[in-house]
């Protein structure tokens, strides 16, 4: 086979130039779009899709956001109860009724050979703690009374 060259070709016919023209705007087409609605339309989506989108991520940042400081507030808290828990033990051994008799040596104190109960009666004192009213007694035997013990209080300031 051989190579044509472009000399080797056969001429083809020259076509006559027609004269170049203005035109107007195309006539819109039936069923279809413009090209610059669509192109509008398909702008407007992708921004909504954007922001939809960031839309989401910040809901779910903020959602893990949330759960890393509940996480740190229950740890928080568990750190705090161990805590409390500790300083409630503390306060039991502090209250307990040996370590006070036995601080109470330390510190000089003696028991005493006998322990007296004093029980309040009825002239001496009364259910709403006002000394003038003796309960079901006179008023005169109450304030009779309350002048006999009276000097044996101490001053209450």
């Amino acid at each position: 086979m051989t190579a044509l060259h472009r000399s080797d070709r056969p001429q083809a016919a020259p076509r006559p130039r027609t004269p170049l023209r203005a035109v107007g705007p195309a006539a819109p087409r039936a069923g279809r779009t413009e090209p610059t609605r669509r192109s509008a339309g398909l702008v407007a989506g992708a921004l909504l899709f954007a922001v939809v989108l960031g839309g989401n991520v910040s809901v779910h940042a903020s959602t893990t956001q949330g759960q890393f400081d509940l996480e740190r507030l229950r740890d928080s808290a568990r750190q705090r109860e161990a805590k409390y828990q500790q300083l409630r033990l503390e306060v039991a051994e502090l209250q307990a009724p040996d370590r006070i008799a036995a601080e109470a040596r330390r510190l000089g104190m003696v028991e005493p050979p006998k322990v007296t109960y004093l029980t309040p009666t009825a002239l001496t004192s009364s259910a709403d703690g006002d000394p003038h009213d003796a309960g079901d007694g006179p008023p005169a035997e109450a304030a009779q009374s309350w002048g006999q013990v009276k000097p044996h209080l101490g001053s209450r300031r």
